[in-house]
């Protein structure tokens, strides 16, 4: 399992150092047009070398993307309910999404970063639904098979 979490962990980490750096480009024109590839927050603290805000730009989104993924191992552990192994998941996100999207400069305020966390929230709540009915229908299968296979005997 460590092995496939590593797997898990090192994919997610690519994905979060595109998918960060393209919202960067996407979301941070400078006021004379240009595209900047850090927040303007994150170019005063690497002194307003492009390169250094870039390169932490990249290390805390891969980061962030690599606990994302790696936390999807907490639905493999066999004795962990669907909700316990969601609720870890999304605390994992949700948690270390706070302290890197106000670092990287990805949300200007509170108000921003709470409907931001809020979103999470909701979206977690609305996968483990769909795994919980997924799951649910699934053992309903089961349990009618098993009914069919032992009424054949």
């Amino acid at each position: 399992m460590l092995k496939k979490t590593l797997k898990a962990a090192g994919i997610g980490f690519l994905i979060g150092v595109v998918v960060g750096n393209l919202i960067a480009i996407l979301t941070g024109n400078s006021a004379t047009g240009g595209v900047t590839f850090a927040s303007p927050q994150l170019l005063n603290m690497a002194g307003g070398n492009g390169v250094v805000a870039m390169l932490l730009q990249s290390l805390f989104s891969g980061l962030y993307g690599a606990a994302c993924f790696a936390g999807m191992s907490f639905y493999e552990i066999e004795r962990m309910p669907l909700a316990a192994a969601t609720a870890l998941h999304c605390a994992l996100i949700v948690l270390l999404f706070i302290p890197i999207a106000l670092l990287l400069g990805w949300v200007s305020d509170i108000v921003t970063l709470l409907i931001i966390s809020g979103m999470q929230l909701v979206g977690f709540f609305i996968i483990w639904l769909i795994m919980y009915f997924g799951y649910k229908k699934q053992i309903r299968e089961l349990n009618e098979m098993q009914e069919r296979f032992s009424d054949k005997k």
